[in-house]
Order: structure tokens, then sequence, then C-alpha cells
């Protein structure tokens, strides 16, 4: 099958709204069949990046945070986003260190996917650190308000086990990770 014969062509195209790091585009879409839509909505948001820090004694190291969005407590993996031209690894370690205080030599890629193709058109890295060593350098951005969270590799698989963790885009990451490490056998 030809895709490219199947994709939409954009007529038209405006900024509707756009502020701080969210820019929502309106745009005017030709599908193949000849129908309009008008308007597609997309969002435009930073490429970000999450780390499963992993220390010698197999603690998986969380941070728990308010969402606001969501009005939660979330425990979820560190992470933030990536500046524009900034290297996507380079900020993974920059966040890691900022949001906890660690770092690591035992740095990997693992994946990374569109986190929300049909309304966003950014990108999420996601990488394992193992063996992190506390380095004390945390430098926490202005309103973050992040509480570190240690779990022993059997706490941390119960929890994804029994589907506690609340960020949906993380939860592969956390799957993947733990395939990778050898916690889940398939």
């Amino acid at each position: 099958m030809d895709y490219n014969s199947r994709k939409w062509s954009i007529l038209e195209s405006k900024q509707g709204y756009q502020k701080k790091w969210l820019t929502v585009t309106e745009d005017r879409c030709l599908l193949p069949d000849g129908a309009i839509i008008d308007p597609y909505l997309s969002i435009s948001v930073p490429d970000f990046c999450n780390i499963i820090m992993v220390t010698p004694k197999e603690e998986v190291i969380l941070v728990r945070q308010y969402r606001h969005a969501a009005g939660i407590f979330s425990l979820e993996l560190p992470g933030g986003m990536i500046e524009p031209g900034e290297d996507p690894a380079l900020a993974a370690k920059r966040e890691m260190e900022e949001e906890t205080g660690f770092q690591s030599n035992d740095f990997q890629f693992l994946y990374k996917i569109h986190p929300n193709p049909p309304l966003e058109s950014n990108l999420a890295y996601f990488y394992i650190a193992k063996n992190v060593l506390p380095t004390g350098k945390v430098a926490l951005d202005p309103f973050e308000d992040i509480e570190l969270v240690f779990l022993h590799r059997e706490a941390f698989m119960q929890k994804l086990l029994h589907h506690e963790f609340q960020h949906g885009v993380q939860l592969s990451a956390m799957y993947a990770a733990a395939l990778r490490l050898g916690w889940i056998k398939v």
C-alpha cells in the first residue's frame, strides 16, 4: 500500500494560540477522498525525556509531584523538557541530576516515541541509568516541588504490575526497562 497517497494536504494553517511552551495550530486539511476538515487542531509542545534510574542496590529512584491538570500527586520517572537544539541524552543527564542529585556513567538509550500523535508533534526519549550515585547537585526549576522516592526492585515491580503508576506515557518505558534489566522474563 502506498501510504504517501493517503497523507492529508494542508490547505491553510494558522496559529490559534501561543503562550510559553505551547502552541495550538489550526489547519484546514484536504483528505485523500476529497473531504475537508476545518479546523484540525494540533498542539506543539517541546520534546521531553525521562530516565529509569537504578541504584547499585536495585532501587528505582522516582519523583512524586503534584500534577495540576489531573489534580493528582503522581509517582513518576525523573525527566523534563529538552531545550531547542539540545541533545536528548544530555538533556536526560541534566534533568536527572537537577531533579534527583544523582548521576551515572552507565547510561543507555531505551527508545523514543511520539507520545500522542493525533494531537501533538513532539517526541519523548527514554533512558536507563544504572548504578546511579549521588552528586548532591539538585537544582529544581521554579515551582518544582519534588519528593524523591526510592523503591526496591520488588516494590517497583509490584506497583508496576498492579497499575499503580498514573503517568501513561511512562508506563511502556517502565515495562521496557524492566525487560532490559531482566526483572520481567519472557
